[in-house]
């Protein structure tokens, strides 16, 4: 008699593992300014750091400091690592996290305008959010401080109630700036002659250079920028020169508290629309 051997089933578990694949980091920049509207520069003391809004004393995801040649229109920028799962990496998060960047002069946490807590968008994203630091009590986007200053300017109540009533979407000298964009520009807005704008643009009669002329104000920084269209504009640099002659380059220019001239070139075209920017 034949004896049966006995039959055994061997399974095999395998564990598979499952790694997150790295996705283009998010990049979140900006303009940081201070309560009275003035971008800060690279000499003070303030450094952002990127944490979870749900544990904003626990890890550092980015940091940045300020820096006045981060690019053209901002002063800092941060890169936030962006996992496709898990996450697995100690520094990536997921899409929809919600992230906070705190403000730090000399370790001590700073109040900002708007609210410094979003949600993590797509991979490959980048997005612009500017700051201001300073107490916002009425949450309209206009630090107290200076809404404050310009409301005691004019002998006008700035208690609670006063600065409630001033908006930010207002035109409050009937200027054609609103009381954000005065802010913003440096410019009072009680004040219908004080405002920032392009006083004269003409050609010189001098091969294709034509003249601009504009307000600026000390503590604020202007470029000429153009696009061909005002339709979902790119605006980029524009060369230009202080004199009707002289070679042309990128520069920014400091505000004095009087206009500025500059030449730039405006060969023929179909069109071509120029501004002036303030930083």
């Amino acid at each position: 008699m034949k004896s049966r051997l006995p039959i055994f089933a061997f399974v095999a578990l395998c564990a598979v593992v499952v790694h997150a694949i790295p996705q283009s980091p998010v990049i979140t920049y900006g303009m940081i300014r201070d309560e009275y509207g003035n971008p800060l520069k690279a000499s003070s003391a303030l450094s952002l750091n990127l944490v979870r809004a749900d544990a904003p004393d626990g890890q550092v995801y980015a940091t940045a400091t300020v820096g006045d040649t981060v690019y053209s229109g901002m002063n800092y920028r941060l890169s936030l690592e962006i996992d496709s799962s898990g996450p697995s990496r100690p520094y990536a998060v997921l899409e929809g996290t919600e992230m906070k960047i705190k403000f730090l002069i000399g370790g001590e946490e700073q109040s900002v305008t708007p609210s410094p807590v979003f949600a993590v968008p797509a991979n490959g994203t980048a997005q612009r959010k500017d700051y201001s630091l300073g107490q916002d009590a009425d949450g309209d986007g206009l630090p107290d401080a200076w809404e404050e200053w310009v409301l005691s300017i004019d002998g006008r109540p700035y208690d609670a109630a006063g600065i409630a009533a001033f908006k930010p979407g207002d035109d409050s000298d009937g200027d054609g700036m609103s009381n954000v964009q005065e802010f913003l520009a440096g410019t009072d807005p009680f004040l219908d002659t004080d405002l920032f704008a392009i006083t004269h643009f003409v050609k010189t009669g001098t091969g294709n250079r034509t003249e601009i002329r504009f307000t600026t104000v000390p503590g604020r920084t202007y470029r000429v920028v153009t696009s061909d269209t005002l339709e979902n504009p790119t605006w980029n640099p524009v060369a230009t020169s202080r004199t009707s002659d002289g070679p042309t380059a990128y520069e920014a220019y400091p505000g004095t508290g009087r206009d500025i001239t500059l030449y730039i070139d405006t060969p023929e075209m179909d069109s071509a629309f120029f501004k002036v920017t303030a930083e």
